[in-house]
């Protein structure tokens, strides 16, 4: 079997790598997605050298090089106990740039998603934003 391509979006430090090479899964990240520098650095220290494309939110759909699995760890802020509550915006908060990660799944189209967030985010406050999600992702099949 081949390796698993891996585009990790909101990477941070790598723990869907992380995660993938404890479980045993072959894999290989054909590029990431993270603007923080003490992140990036964190992830290059761990894993090694990646193709890092910046901010999703300008990212070109297509530069980002073809892959299996789509990992996206959105911004927890808005939708975290610890955080400010503001929820899934489009637009308005930093957990709205969930949204952004449309124009990759559609254009791209992995075979595998894999989204990673806080447990709030299927809370009373935020199930709402959540199951709008949801119902995205049942539209494409």
């Amino acid at each position: 079997m081949n390796k698993i391509r891996v585009f990790e979006s909101f990477s941070g430090y790598g723990s869907q790598s992380m995660a993938l090479r404890n479980i045993g899964v072959d894999y290989e990240v054909v590029g990431i997605s993270e603007i923080d520098k003490y992140a990036i650095e964190a992830y290059e220290a761990t894993h090694g050298k990646v193709n890092n494309l910046g901010d999703i939110s300008k990212i070109k759909v297509d530069d980002i090089p073809e892959h299996d699995l789509f990992t996206y760890s959105f911004c927890c802020q808005d939708v975290s106990v610890a955080g400010k509550q503001k929820g899934i915006k489009r637009g308005e908060t930093r957990s709205g740039l969930l949204y952004e990660c449309e124009r990759i799944i559609e254009h791209c189209k992995p075979r595998y998603l894999l989204l990673e967030n806080v447990k709030n985010l299927v809370g009373k406050k935020h199930i709402e934003d959540f199951n709008e999600w949801l119902k995205y992702l049942e539209s494409l099949g």
